[in-house]
């Protein structure tokens, strides 16, 4: 078992290097750290300041303790001297950082995170040594971890010396001004369905002398970052009407934060002030009582219709959705050619006891369940190091898409009986009537796993946009389910007698049958090729002719009984691997492939960007969004069975609706700000948007049909005329 779990790492190990070339690393620090402090010499007991210090790269940023939409506070942790103690930080006030349709809160250029030290009361030393292991996250277009071995010697005074300022002082005297004070305004909190109220009793306020009121929660998810804050004044105080959070339908309890207020000084200048806020509730509705529409709901989209979780469900329904997506993936057309193979071990054992059929199909939920736990180490291990990625993410890797294409290939041709894999790595062993053995099933479920990655099903984009988001362990919980419902079907099979019953028993039908099942792995070649000439051009399609001119001599070198066994190995994968490395460079360098629009075809789509959704909506029309990929065959069925049709081009025409695509077959971090914040990890996504820019956009079920959207169609332009 200990070389199955080798294999399957070294598997999605492959993935992480295959995609590598595609990711941004960097280079050189983005952060310049130091630990100072702001007295040169300290005393036994007199508790003093020292701060991190960050020099941060132009147009780069680090985040505050709560850092909005996306992000990682910067942390300290401390090795003090024996009998000193660490204060928490004292955070300074931060900025709303806009990135897309999200808002993050952080510093830029400058800054200083303070904090007080108290040393014991004797000192029987000279000097004081301070470490400190700092780690921050740091983003511009890409996001980057970075740390530090942080280390300061301060002398020690006698008692009667008082510590002078260091050439720190300054520093942290301006930094002092900006961190917030605390406030003694009373201050409360109101829920409606998705407003969150703030109300400030400052009567001392003067409206005419504050431009600007901001407020900076304390906790995620209480307040949507990216949400409009509307301010209004009253003789007592000012109020903040602010847009409900994911976690606000649990009710708040306590609204803690920093209210910033913006003053003129003078003609020119202006200083931010900040007062950390305590709001309690006062006349709190019960929201699940109110009643009220959501705002998808309001303009018009069936309740239940839109997909619209996102990362606005419990741990609990993101499993339970986890769990029937897995189910409901056994369906989609990626996975069906491995399942056909698992189905043929199982007709092995539909004459036997029963106990070798259940040791397959549990060693088949293993390889799964492994595989979706080396997955979950792959997403961690991305998120940790700032990069963007979401379900499906190595296919937009064109070196992976060619070597699953020589898989499949070789796959194909171990059934055609060009050559005989073995055992270890589909199950089908030597012979049709002999024991295919455990390594089989355990790999069928590995390379059953990796199939279903291009595919999404319905349910799994609440599920995968929430695991996502959440902690290592919540989004292990999530995928283990979604693996458990993948490997389910099989599992009940191998574990019902009656089942096994309906399947023939082994025969000579089986030989005949295992070379029919090569046509559906012949056919995802093709497919893959196709998504190389999409990602790579005709580059890519003379680089996969390569690769697979060679995956075939190889496989007709093992095949062939002439010769020493272990020269023709040998040979082959010399063969591959010459292959490999010929056409690998070749396609990393490529250059992406651009496609126009047939203007002529109302269906078949502008580009999309966030610019030209805004452009149509400020002309007056709605706008649909298609979000897709070469690789997502999820996507492809839905285009092809809802979106290519007359139908849809007619409702299109006759609703005056825009029409884009979002290609995400190559990876755009534009798109992918979208799919977050829709809580989304991969495609497709349909979004409509009404004409009116207030408005929310509607989103579309995963699978779709014409009559679906052309009813979301008809309903919008509905909602639309009896807002007029």
């Amino acid at each position: 078992m200990a070389i199955r779990y080798t294999a399957t790492t070294i598997l999605w190990a492959t993935i992480v290097a295959l995609i590598g070339p595609n990711l941004a690393v960097a280079q050189q620090p983005k952060v310049q750290a130091d630990l100072i402090s702001a007295v040169d010499h300290i005393q036994p007991g007199v508790p003093f300041t020292v701060g991190l210090s960050q020099r941060i790269t132009p147009h780069w940023h680090t985040y505050w303790k709560n850092p909005g939409d996306s992000g990682e506070p910067t942390r300290i942790e401390w090795s003090l001297p024996d009998g000193f103690k660490a204060s928490e930080i004292r955070w300074p006030v931060p900025d709303a950082i806009p990135v897309g349709p999200l808002v993050n809160y952080g510093y830029s250029d400058t800054l200083l995170l303070p904090v007080t030290i108290t040393p014991p009361e004797t000192l029987d030393t000279q000097s004081v040594e301070l470490t400190a292991k700092s780690n921050w996250l740091v983003c511009e277009q890409i996001c980057i971890p970075e740390s530090a071995e942080l280390k300061l010697i301060l002398p020690v005074a006698s008692a009667g010396e008082p510590p002078t300022p260091s050439e720190h002082a300054d520093h942290f005297a301006e930094t002092e001004r900006s961190i917030p004070t605390p406030a003694d305004w009373p201050a409360t909190v109101e829920q409606s369905s998705d407003t969150v109220t703030l109300k400030v009793a400052a009567p001392e306020l003067d409206p005419n002398r504050v431009t600007k009121v901001e407020f900076f929660p304390d906790t995620w998810g209480l307040v949507d970052h990216a949400g409009a804050q509307k301010v209004s004044w009253t003789d007592d105080g000012v109020t903040l009407s602010l847009k409900s959070g994911e976690l606000a339908s649990n009710g708040i309890k306590e609204l803690n934060g920093v209210l910033v207020l913006t003053e003129q000084i003078g003609n020119t200048q202006q200083a931010r002030h900040g007062f950390t806020i305590s709001a309690k509730p006062t006349g709190t509705q019960d929201i699940a009582a109110t009643g009220a529409a959501t705002p998808l709901q309001a303009i018009g989209t069936p309740s239940g219709e839109g997909d619209n979780t996102g990362t606005q469900i419990t741990i609990w329904q993101a499993m339970l959705f986890a769990l029937l997506g897995g189910i409901i993936l056994n369906l989609m057309p990626c996975v069906l050619p491995i399942l056909s193979l698992k189905t043929l071990s199982l007709a092995k054992h539909s004459g036997s006891g029963g106990s070798e059929a259940r040791r397959s199909g549990l060693a088949y939920l293993a390889g799964v369940l492994a595989s979706f736990a080396i997955l979950t180490g792959v997403l961690v291990a991305l998120r940790s190091a700032g990069l963007a990625f979401g379900w499906g993410f190595q296919f937009q890797s064109p070196v992976f898409v060619l070597a699953m294409a020589a898989l499949f290939l070789a796959l194909g041709l171990s059934l055609s009986g060009v050559f005989d894999i073995g055992g270890g790595a589909v199950g089908l062993g030597e012979g049709l009537t002999r024991k295919s053995g455990l390594t089989g099933s355990f790999f069928t479920g590995v390379l059953a796993t990796v199939a279903a990655t291009p595919c999404t099903a319905p349910f799994m984009g609440a599920a995968i946009g929430y695991a996502l988001t959440r902690p290592a362990l919540d989004m292990a919980l999530v995928l283990q389910a979604m693996g458990v419902g993948f490997a389910l079907p099989i599992l009940l099979i191998s574990l019902s007698p009656a089942a096994r019953r309906i399947i023939p028993k082994p025969g000579p039908w089986m030989d005949t049958f295992k070379q029919v099942l090569a046509f559906p792995l012949y056919a995802t070649v093709v497919w893959l090729v196709w998504v190389l000439s999409l990602q790579a051009g005709s580059d890519g399609v003379l680089s996969a002719g390569v690769t697979l001119i060679a995956v075939g001599f190889a496989a007709w070198l093992l095949g062939n009984r002439t010769g020493q066994p272990a020269l023709r190995g040998a040979l082959a994968v010399a063969v591959v691997g010459a292959a490999l490395a010929f056409t690998v460079p070749w396609i990393t360098s490529a250059e992406v492939p651009t496609t126009s629009a047939d203007k002529g075809d109302v269906a078949a789509g502008e580009p999309f960007s966030e610019e030209r959704v805004a452009e149509l909506r400020a002309s007056g029309r709605p706008v649909f969004v298609n979000f897709t990929a070469a690789w997502c065959i999820s996507c492809k069925v839905n285009e092809q069975v809802a979106l290519r049709t007359d139908g849809f081009r007619k409702a299109l025409t006759d609703h005056n609706v825009a029409y884009l695509k979002g290609d995400w077959t190559n990876q755009d971090e534009r798109i992918s700000r979208v799919l977050k914040a829709y809580g989304r990890a991969g495609v497709p996504l349909y979004l409509l948007y009404p004409a009116d820019p207030q408005k929310e956009a509607i989103v579309l079920p995963q699978l779709l049909t014409e009559a679906i959207v052309v009813r979301h169609f008809a309903e919008l332009n509905l909602a639309q005329a009896s807002n007029r």
